[in-house]
């Protein structure tokens, strides 16, 4: 799972992966490759509400050891090349996939809770993220800010920015979830998710109007369009969700009350901007895939799924680890819309999910075949690799 600096070169594609190899991918590893757990995850709980156990159990168990053994991949990184950890960090165009760890860890908390009832489990990894989040943001921003760039704000910004409020929002979600679980320390549970919900709502709007801002300004090429800018969506569906777990909870406790007609109406609203984002979102995706690297008429199987070549193809073939920030917002909306409809005022809303999820299930299968096809490039060579994929047609 390198990066496209870090491949294999073609004099080592013929034969099996090298230690050297395997070493040089390690190095590269790109921190946003939590967005295969942050995606799975999300998956695997919106078909847990929509009921579908078959799909939902497998992918959970399958979340989980994707996320230990990235856990075990980036420790192993962060001991043998703690430089170009470092770099990343300082990387503008790589650090803000730093925040995906965050958000994987809490989907996995969200998941021992859903799936497991591990209270303390999920009580630790929101600790974790916790006290990890504002170490994080602060630098990030730090960066952003200090020292000399070539490029103004707008340009260095993309969708990737708005991993902030998801970052943001999945800290409320869980530690909604952990003050409805349990009787201890509910007070202070509540006040530190609403907190987060409350600052990555207003803050949405801010980055939102840059990241819209930078799209409007100039062209956009196909290139230019990648995953990352789908979480203008899945930014307002995380903040839907966290405001339907917290809203219902606020009406249960006596200090929070007066304030769970607010929060569930601004939550409607953060519902209404995600669902206005889908179309044009679908849109620019469907004109990427058709034609950024095609020359002339796509191939049958891109007209019929555009997103076929995040999994499929050769020279066709558009996969990178930011994909994941495509699958996230989609799953994302699902499980929003699912828990939005719980409330009973909003309860005609559930008919939307049940058609959507199916989508969102099919663009992480096609994805996760861009993710394998990737390893696999490591494991077994380019040229094996890419000989060995399913349905290779272009």
């Amino acid at each position: 799972m390198p990066d496209e600096a870090d491949q294999v070169p073609e004099s080592e594609a013929t034969g099996p992966a090298t230690t050297e190899s395997l070493a040089r991918a390690l190095r590269g590893l790109d921190p946003a490759y939590f967005g295969l757990v942050m995606s799975t995850g999300i998956v695997s709980i919106a078909f847990r509400e929509l009921g579908v156990e078959a799909v939902s159990l497998p992918l959970a168990a399958f979340n989980v050891g994707c996320y230990v053994l990235l856990l075990v991949l980036f420790g192993a990184r962060l001991g043998r090349y703690p430089d170009r950890v470092l770099a990343d960090l300082r990387d503008r165009e790589r650090h803000w996939g730093t925040l995906t760890f965050v958000v994987a860890t809490n989907t996995v908390g969200v998941q021992s809770l859903v799936f497991f009832d591990a209270v303390a489990v999920a009580a630790g990894l929101w600790l974790t993220t916790v006290v990890a989040t504002p170490l994080l943001l602060y630098y990030l921003f730090a960066t952003e800010v200090v020292g000399p760039s070539e490029v103004g704000v707008s340009e260095r910004i993309d969708g990737a920015f708005l991993l902030v409020i998801v970052c943001m929002q999945s800290l409320a979600v869980l530690g909604g979830m952990l003050a409805d679980a349990t009787t201890a320390y509910t007070d202070v549970l509540l006040l530190t998710s609403m907190s987060y919900f409350g600052s990555g709502y207003v803050l949405y709007f801010v980055v939102v109007t840059v990241v819209t801002y930078r799209l409007l300004d100039g062209a956009v090429r196909p290139d230019d369009w990648t995953g990352p800018y789908w979480i203008t969506m899945g930014a307002a569906a995380i903040t839907t969700l966290a405001g339907a777990t917290l809203g219902p909870l606020l009406e249960s406790v006596a200090a929070w009350e007066p304030y769970a007609p607010v929060v569930l109406g601004v939550t409607f609203l953060a519902w209404a901007i995600a669902s206005w984002w889908i179309p044009l979102l679908l849109a620019v995706d469907v004109w990427k895939f058709l034609t950024g690297g095609v020359d002339g008429r796509p191939p049958v199987w891109v007209l019929l799924l555009p997103w076929s070549r995040l999994g499929f193809g050769r020279r066709l073939h558009v996969y990178a680890p930011t994909a994941w920030g495509r699958v996230f917002p989609m799953g994302m909306y699902t499980a929003c819309t699912l828990n939005l409809a719980g409330v009973n005022t909003f309860s005609l809303l559930r008919v939307v999910p049940a058609y959507w999820g199916w989508f969102a299930l099919l663009i992480w299968v096609v994805t996760l075949l861009g993710t394998l096809r990737a390893a696999g490039r490591v494991l077994f060579g380019r040229r094996n690799a890419a000989a060995a994929t399913v349905g290779s047609t272009q």
